[in-house]
């Protein structure tokens, strides 16, 4: 069954939330461009530290030099981003649109997945066309920059929720394939033991005289 970018739940609220938050700030700030890059330039700043950390506390697996090095990346263009914000405003929007696109396309491969588990779902799969539909309205960039900013934190916000609903999906879908799996296995073992009559057999010592 597909989950990727389900795994971890703590991971799928976080970016779901980051979405909405990133959406509400793109509706109501009237800099809402410079504002979001200034938040996602803290958010690579924040995990840079954090794997310099993690790196450092796990030195001695071996894992130090490259996440030291991904750490720095991340540090470097967190600060670039967050001083000289207005160098990426301007694409903000198409950015925004781009990745919208791609976990929309991909949040709809994973409600695909659970379809012969959980059902289709209506809601879930119609925001998430929305989100993709929104996606490619923004790579366009039709209006002007203000509306066009009030779409992406729409979308953005919508996808947000889609991306929730579609988390406990798969929560649901998983515990079913799991326990339609066992109940496979366990019927299995069961036919097993008819099919060959062993199921009595027990264990005899056998002394030679």
């Amino acid at each position: 069954m597909i989950t990727f970018g389900y795994n971890s739940k703590f991971s799928g609220i976080l970016r779901s939330l980051c979405a909405i938050a990133i959406g509400m700030v793109m509706i109501v700030s009237n800099n809402a461009t410079v504002t979001v890059v200034r938040i996602i330039a803290a958010f690579l700043f924040a995990a840079g530290v954090v794997s310099f950390a993690y790196g450092y506390i796990n030195r001695k697996d071996g894992a130090m030099s490259l996440m030291t090095v991904n750490a720095v990346v991340d540090i470097v263009i967190g600060l670039l981003l967050y001083l000289f914000p207005s160098g990426v405003a301007g694409i903000i929007v198409t950015l925004i649109g781009i990745a919208l696109l791609i976990f929309a396309v991909l949040q709809l491969v994973v409600l695909s997945g659970t379809l012969s588990l959980v059902g289709l779902g209506g809601f879930p799969v119609f925001l998430c066309i929305i989100a993709i539909v929104g996606g490619i309205t923004l790579l366009f960039n039709p209006f002007s920059e203000r509306v066009m900013s009030i779409l992406a934190g729409a979308f953005l916000m919508v996808y947000g929720i889609s991306d929730i609903i579609s988390m406990f999906r798969v929560v649901k879908a998983k515990e079913a394939y799991e326990i339609k799996f066992s109940q496979q296995d366990a019927s299995g073992s069961e036919d097993a033991e008819v099919q060959t009559g062993l199921t009595d057999v027990k264990d005899v010592e056998y002394h030679k005289e």
